[in-house]
């Protein structure tokens, strides 16, 4: 699986996943029933400074919003528009936090972590027929997927400019397109090369889990 993990010795690299994930979650859900647009800049910042403490270069975090980015300034001239300026600008500052520190969680939290924290969590749908270790496969892969678009987008902006070109916003979609089905190609490649999709490793493998 390609991850987007990056090596570090901070206090978010070594604390369980479990943590990172339950003070995301509590920090999201109170960003979202905070309306005053200081205080939510106060949290911005906050998170900004994260990325610096975990040892995280602050070009990573552009990196991470950098994608989102044409959608949310719609999205927020859309509420200026249509509401206020005070309601665009807490919802821009509302998505900038949620990105950066669901970002800031792949960063800091390895693969393998990621799936055992979401195959016990998960682990009730197994009454149900759903496998709980493929679940959080799909769920760590989709928890994954913005950052890693980001990262297609940046190299095949790299490539046009290494042949000294400027690449228009349209010209990088195949490109891009290409490199996340070729990352998509590998990653089913790595599963079925290591077996992962068979039920006898999935058990093995939340057995090892429980240890």
């Amino acid at each position: 699986m390609m991850g987007l993990y990056i090596e570090s010795a901070s206090v978010l690299h070594r604390a369980p996943a479990s943590v990172k994930f339950l003070l995301l979650f509590l920090v999201l859900a109170g960003v979202f029933l905070v309306e005053n647009p200081y205080a939510l800049g106060g949290i911005l910042l906050f998170s900004l400074l994260l990325y610096p403490f975990a040892g995280i270069r602050p070009p990573l975090a552009w990196a991470a919003v950098r994608p989102v980015v044409p959608f949310m300034v719609l999205t927020v001239a859309a509420q200026m528009l249509f509401n206020t300026l005070q309601h665009g600008a807490v919802f821009g500052i509302r998505m900038l936090v949620a990105v950066l520190l669901a970002s800031l969680l792949t960063y800091t939290t390895r693969s393998g972590d990621m799936l055992d924290f979401f195959g016990k969590m998960l682990e009730p749908l197994r009454h149900v027929g759903i496998s709980p270790w493929r679940a959080s496969l799909v769920l760590s892969l989709t928890l994954r997927a913005v950052p890693l678009l980001s990262s297609s987008i940046t190299m095949a902006r790299e490539a046009f400019l290494a042949r000294g070109q400027k690449a228009a916003g349209y010209e990088i979609v195949v490109p891009v397109i290409v490199g996340l089905i070729q990352t998509a190609e590998a990653i089913g490649d790595a599963i079925s090369a290591r077996g992962l999709e068979s039920d006898l490793s999935e058990t093995a493998s939340l057995d090892e889990t429980s240890k």
